[in-house]
């Protein structure tokens, strides 16, 4: 019909662009020299859960109880004698394993002894996790199985861990947050100096225009890559970490 000819065709959805945030966070979990989680500093979410939890050692001592351990369920898990947020991640017969959602590390633990059913105000839909997932943005390491890997993973930690630093937001990737980690002392941004050390590269141009693309101003992603094509290339030279022995293949990088 003619209404139907003169229907506005449908818009197709695009999702917010992002905006580049400052924080100030303490990691509080490295999977390798890329990947870590994150607590914001001054956060009240951080401190109210870290309260409610204890609360709830308190009211219900250290003993499991039934509880529903499916995939994907957030419980209390017990831990170092106190109980903790997590969500299920693998359940194997009597044993789940599970990532502590506040905190970000994983465990294996028996569902009998270790688990049991949170209290309806303490799920992360009435408070969200406190740790964030994030990714150092356009940097890319090896496996912790492998020597740079684990060196990246270590340089990560000596220059990182157990105080206040500065992130960089830009967007999601994958599900975690791509950022710049910056210590306050260093007027280089961590991200540059792995990369600067041989042991990560920069990423492949085609993810940079990813980020950029979802981003309110791509500037900051595109003066970052700038910054760390410079690194690289003064790493290559210098013939560190997984530049020693010359060139790295380009297939075998696309890392993790």
């Amino acid at each position: 019909s003619l209404e139907q000819e003169e229907a506005p065709a449908a818009v197709p959805h695009t999702a917010a662009k992002v905006q580049e945030q400052i924080l100030t966070v303490q990691l509080s979990e490295i999977r390798s020299g890329n990947h870590f989680f994150f607590h914001i500093v001054g956060e009240e979410t951080s401190q109210m859960i870290e309260e409610s939890m204890k609360l709830f050692t308190s009211n219900n001592g250290t003993a499991g109880a039934p509880c529903d351990a499916k995939k994907g369920k957030v419980v209390a898990s017990l831990f170092d004698g106190s109980w903790y947020r997590a969500k299920i991640i693998e359940k194997k017969g009597n044993k789940a394993t599970v990532l502590y959602v506040d905190h970000g590390n994983i465990d294996t633990v028996s569902i009998a002894s270790h688990l049991r059913p949170l209290d309806d105000g303490l799920g992360t839909d009435k408070i969200p996790a406190a740790a964030k997932e994030a990714v150092l943005a356009l940097t890319e390491v090896r496996s912790t199985d492998d020597d740079d890997g684990l060196d990246a993973a270590r340089m990560l930690q000596s220059i990182a861990w157990g105080k206040p630093l500065n992130v960089r937001t830009f967007c999601d990737v994958e599900g975690k947050l791509a950022v710049t980690l910056l210590d306050p002392s260093s007027s280089s941004s961590i991200n540059e100096q792995l990369i600067s050390a041989g042991l990560a590269r920069k990423s492949k141009q085609f993810k940079v225009d990813a980020i950029a693309r979802k981003m309110v101003d791509g500037s900051g992603i595109a003066s970052l890559a700038a910054g760390l094509a410079s690194a690289q290339d003064a790493a290559r030279r210098s013939r560190v970490g997984m530049w020693r022995y010359g060139d790295v293949g380009e297939d075998d990088e696309e890392e993790k």
